[in-house]
């Protein structure tokens, strides 16, 4: 089988997989080299952090699922493979708005899992143990936000957009500026949600 035709294969489900790996990899590699040790301390501490982090976020999840099915109804985007967007032929439909609230909901709990292992390292650092040199991660200057935090949502709403606009099969080009902008809207709501978990986790007096 040529590699065309793997790629050809592989790109209806490239968004989830590729979302799935990069929090797989994060959450697998990234705390053993910040406490130095893969240990199940470690690994527990992790998933700690993680299950606080998504309950924070559940709301936001689904508030950006729903409120996001104009994009879809519009066809300017979805969370979903581009083929449930509607056309003349297969208009707006329940099973399409399932699966972009299902899809929307599984991205930002992955992004919120990223930005979650990034407080992690955060806080590794202000404790004096300075994981930054230690990783080899650059430094960010104080913004008033944990940096790693918005760096894991960053990084999973680039991949998103990135993956999502190769899934049309079309150069973004040939898109039009409707749907790249409305992928990118999707993923900037992507990239926020660590924060959004943070300050519902703050607002609850935690």
């Amino acid at each position: 089988m040529s590699p065309y035709s793997l790629l050809g294969r592989f790109r209806p489900y490239s968004v989830p997989v590729c979302l799935f790996a990069v929090v797989a990899v994060v959450v697998l590699l990234v705390p053993p080299l910040v406490l130095g040790e893969a240990t199940g301390r470690t690994y527990a501490l992790t998933t700690a952090v993680l299950i606080v982090a998504i309950s924070s976020v559940i709301p936001y999840a689904v508030g950006v699922a729903v409120l996001t099915l104009p994009f879809l109804y519009t066809g300017s985007g979805s969370y979903a493979a581009p083929e449930v967007l509607p056309t003349d032929a297969e208009p707006f439909s329940a099973t399409a708005a399932l699966r972009h609230v299902m899809a929307g909901i599984s991205y930002v709990v992955a992004a919120t899992a990223v930005g979650a292992v990034g407080i992690g390292i955060d806080f590794a650092a202000s404790s004096g143990s300075n994981p930054v040199s230690a990783v080899g991660f650059p430094s960010f200057p104080s913004i008033g936000v944990p940096p790693f935090l918005l760096l894991g949502g960053a990084v999973v709403a680039g991949v998103y957009v990135a993956v999502q606009l190769w899934r049309y099969e079309r150069p973004v080009r040939a898109l039009g500026r409707q749907t790249v902008l409305g992928t990118v809207i999707l993923g900037a709501l992507l990239a926020a949600s660590p924060v959004v978990a943070l300050w519902i986790f703050g607002s609850y007096g935690f």
